[in-house]
Parts: structure tokens; C-alpha cells; sequence
């Protein structure tokens, strides 16, 4: 038995598992989407879809939600890294301690923000007392619904964001920012000019990371705030689910999983552009 014949032998029940478990789905999916109540409909669930009004308003609560989670993550993110590169004992344990809150379960992490959020008997609305001002509706009123989702979304993933940049700054020269101190430049110039072009492979990973991760997000908005007021905070996982199992529309949520693929695929290859195009 020839090497390549014993290697294609040794990976093939792994690729054999990979297609089970990810093209058998996707070919349900397709099926699913082509059909309503065992009846072929062709491109009728997806022509429905585009001409539902509140999966395009889903659309743009993500993308809200997904465009402020990139630009505060990544920016809180590059600041814990910054700080942590400075800390030369006991690093570990702070990067340990840094990443409970990542390694909670997202429903878990939504309950809790939600009960701080509580709006009578949130610990929020009681530091806001505190200091004399009056409780706020953040679950239940706009735009405050939204910045609580925001928040419980980037507290969970900033500090996974800040250890692949962290990462990424043990692999800057030290050569290179010493000769960047004697030649004169200060922190900022050094970090625009040597720390943040050499981030910038990080800064995509990171950047993906968090536009796959708000893409399906579910359970911290809707442990949060339920979708409401209304249908306000409806994201396209809230959306998705309501279809399939409350509107019992499976053809119509196997379309919109299709689509959002699609979308998804147009965002992270124009990110992608972006960051590797950026001078």
C-alpha cells in the first residue's frame, strides 16, 4: 500500500463525518426551502421572505448590533491587550480570570445581564438612584433595549478578543520599537506605525470571530429583552426561531438560514477587504 493511499485511508472517516454533518444538513436545508407543507413551491418561501417586512428590519438590528460589537470589541480588546503586555507577573491567572466571562454560556450571560438590567430591581437602575438618577426601562423601551443586548454581547466577547491581540503583540520586534524610541517616536506613534500593522492579521481573525459570533447570536437578546419592545430588538436568530417553530414556517426559515448564509459570506469576504487592504 502506497503512503498517499494509507494517509487518504486514515482521513477518510473524518471526511466522511464532515460531509454528514455538514452537506446532509445543507441539502435538507435546500429541499426545506423549495417546499411548503410537503407542496413544491419553488422560489416562492424566498420571494416571501424578501417581501416580509420584519425579516429586513431583523437584518438591520443584527447589522447594528454587529457593526458597534466589531468597533468596541476590537477596541476595548486592543486596549486590555495593551495594558496585559505590561503585566510581567502573574499574567496567566489575570488572563485566566479575564476570560470567565467568555467561557459562560451565552444564555447563562444573558440571564445575568437582564437581571441587572431589571428595571425594578436591577443593580443598574439602583447605582442610577444612587446618584440621583431615576430608574430606566432598559429592557423594555428603545433605544436602551438595544444598548442592553450590546453590552451583555460585548462584556462576553471583548476578553477573547484581547488574548488573540495579546497574542499578536508577542510576535511585534522588540528591535524594531527600540530603534523606534532612539530614532525619537513616542507611544503613539510607535503603536500606530510598528504595534497596529503588525496586529492587523489578528485584528482580521478577531474581527471574523465577532461578526460569526452577533451573526447567531440568540440567546443574550432574548434572554435580555425577548425581542421587544414589540419587535424592536428582533435579531435574525430570534427571527429564524420564531419562524420555524412558533409560525411552524420551516420552508420559510430553511430560505432565511440559506440567505443569511449568503449575506453572511458578503460580509466576511468585504471585512476581509477591507483589513488587508488598509494602509
Amino acid at each position: 500500500m502506497s503512503p498517499r493511499l494509507f494517509a487518504r485511508l486514515m482521513v477518510s472517516p473524518a471526511v466522511l463525518l464532515l460531509v454528514a454533518v455538514g452537506a446532509v444538513p445543507l441539502l435538507y436545508a435546500l429541499w426545506t426551502s423549495v417546499h411548503a407543507d410537503d407542496r413544491f413551491v419553488g422560489l416562492g418561501n424566498f420571494s416571501a421572505l424578501l417581501a416580509d417586512g420584519r425579516f429586513g428590519r431583523s437584518l438591520a438590528v443584527t447589522a447594528a448590533l454587529m457593526v458597534c460589537a466589531v468597533a468596541l470589541e476590537l477596541s476595548l480588546g486592543l486596549l486590555l491587550a495593551l495594558a496585559l503586555a505590561k503585566v510581567e507577573r502573574r499574567r496567566g491567572l489575570l488572563v485566566s480570570l479575564l476570560l470567565i466571562p467568555s467561557a459562560l454560556a451565552p444564555l447563562v450571560a444573558g440571564i445575568a445581564w437582564w437581571m441587572l438590567f431589571n428595571t425594578n430591581y436591577g443593580a443598574v437602575n439602583a447605582l442610577l438612584g444612587h446618584v440621583g438618577l431615576g430608574p430606566v426601562e432598559w429592557t423594555r423601551s428603545m433605544p436602551w433595549a438595544f444598548v442592553s443586548i450590546l453590552v451583555g454581547v460585548v462584556w462576553q466577547g471583548t476578553p477573547f478578543v484581547a488574548v488573540i491581540l495579546l497574542g499578536g503583540l508577542t510576535t511585534v520586534p522588540a528591535s524594531l520599537l527600540e530603534a523606534a524610541r532612539l530614532d525619537g517616536a513616542g507611544p503613539w506613534a510607535s503603536l500606530r506605525h510598528i504595534v497596529l500593522p503588525h496586529l492587523r492579521p489578528f485584528f482580521l481573525v478577531a474581527g471574523l470571530l465577532v461578526i460569526l459570533d452577533v451573526a447567531r447570536a440568540y440567546e443574550i437578546p432574548m434572554a435580555v429583552t425577548e425581542g421587544g419592545p414589540g419587535d424592536e430588538t428582533w435579531v435574525v436568530g430570534i427571527y429564524l426561531f420564531k419562524l420555524a417553530f412558533n409560525y411552524s414556517n420551516f420552508g420559510g426559515a430553511s430560505a432565511m438560514a440559506l440567505l443569511l448564509v449568503a449575506v453572511l459570506t458578503a460580509v466576511s469576504a468585504l471585512y476581509v477587504r477591507m483589513v488587508t487592504n488598509h494602509r
